[in-house]
C-alpha cells in the first residue's frame, strides 16, 4: 500500500486511539482512503472509518478488541483467552462458585505448563488470528453469562438440589420459579426432572418450609463450543468439585490435541471430531 499523508485534525484522532489498536486503525483507515482514489486522509475520513469500526465492534469490552487484533507468530503471543461473568462487578445474586479461585488455578495451570507456547507453536502461519486461540469460559452459574457454550472449554457453576416430602405443603412455589421446568406438583410427592434441572437455587430459595436443599457448589465442564462456518455447542463432559480436578481434566484434554490433533485444527474441531457426544475427560 501506497505512503498517506495524515491531515494534522485526523492524525490528531488517530492518537486518541488505544495504543494497541492503533496500526489496525491506520491500516482500515488507510485502506478506505485507498479505495477512493485518495493519498490524503482528512478527518472527514476518520470519522467515516471509526463510525463503521462502532458498527462492528459495538458492545466489546477493550479486553476483547485486544484480543481481536491479529499477532505475530512469536514467542510470548498469548493464545489462551479466558472469560469470566462479571459476578465480582454487579454483585450477582446467582453466583454458586467463587469465579476467582477457578480462574486463578487456570491461570497458575497455563503459566506452569507453557500453554501458550505449546499452543503456539502448532500455528504455521506469520500471524496468530483470534480464531486460533484456545478459549475457556468461567460463568458463577447456569445463566452462562460468560457465554462458556461456544468456548473451546466451558466452567459452569452449579449445584443439586435435594427434596424432602415431610414438610411439604404442595404450593407449588419450587415449580413455580423454576427456570429450566424441572418440578411439576400437580401432586405429591412433587416430581423432580433431573436431567432438565442446571442447578440454580431457585427453587431452594422460594420453599418456605426448608424441604429443599443444595448439595456442595461444583463445576460442570463443557468441551467443544465454538462459532464460524460451523457452529457447535460446546457438551457437557464431566464434573468438577474443585480447581484441582478441573487441572486434572484440562491435562487430559490438552495432552490428547497436542498428541493427536491435526496441523493447526482448532480444539473444537478436534473435540468434535473425535469425542462429540461421548462423556471422556474423566478425573485421573
Amino acid at each position: 500500500m501506497p505512503d498517506f499523508n495524515w491531515e494534522h485534525e485526523a492524525e490528531r484522532e488517530l492518537k486518541r486511539v488505544p495504543f494497541f489498536l492503533r496500526p489496525m486503525v491506520r491500516r482500515k483507515v488507510e485502506e478506505m482512503v485507498s479505495k477512493k482514489q485518495k493519498r490524503v486522509v482528512s478527518l472527514a475520513d476518520f470519522k467515516e472509518a471509526e463510525s463503521r469500526f462502532r458498527q462492528v465492534s459495538s458492545g466489546k469490552s477493550e479486553a476483547e478488541l485486544k484480543n481481536m487484533i491479529p499477532v505475530e507468530n512469536r514467542p510470548g503471543a498469548q493464545m489462551v483467552i479466558i472469560e469470566v461473568c462479571q459476578n465480582k462487578l454487579t454483585s450477582c445474586p446467582n453466583v454458586l462458585i467463587d469465579t476467582d479461585e477457578w480462574k486463578n488455578a487456570v491461570e497458575s495451570w497455563i503459566h506452569r505448563n507453557e500453554i501458550s507456547e505449546k499452543l503456539r507453536k502448532r500455528i504455521r502461519g506469520e500471524k496468530i488470528y483470534f480464531h486460533n486461540k484456545f478459549k475457556i469460559s468461567i460463568s458463577g452459574c447456569p445463566n452462562s453469562c460468560s457465554r462458556p457454550q461456544i468456548s473451546d472449554i466451558g466452567i459452569v457453576g452449579t449445584v443439586q438440589p435435594y427434596f424432602s416430602q415431610s414438610n411439604c405443603s404442595h404450593c407449588g412455589a419450587c415449580a413455580r420459579v423454576c427456570p429450566d421446568f424441572a418440578l411439576t406438583v400437580e401432586e405429591l410427592p412433587p416430581v423432580f426432572n433431573a436431567q432438565a434441572c442446571q442447578g440454580c437455587k431457585k427453587c431452594f430459595e422460594a420453599c418456605k418450609n426448608g424441604c429443599i436443599t443444595l448439595s456442595l457448589p461444583c463445576c460442570r465442564i463443557l468441551m467443544g463450543g465454538k462459532l464460524g462456518r460451523h457452529p457447535h455447542l460446546a457438551e457437557i463432559v464431566t464434573v468438577a468439585r474443585k480447581p484441582e480436578e478441573l487441572i486434572s481434566i484440562l491435562d487430559s484434554a490438552i495432552e490428547d490435541y497436542l498428541i493427536n490433533g491435526s496441523e493447526e485444527e482448532r480444539f473444537a474441531d478436534f473435540w468434535i471430531r473425535n469425542f462429540s457426544k461421548n462423556r471422556i475427560y474423566q478425573n485421573k
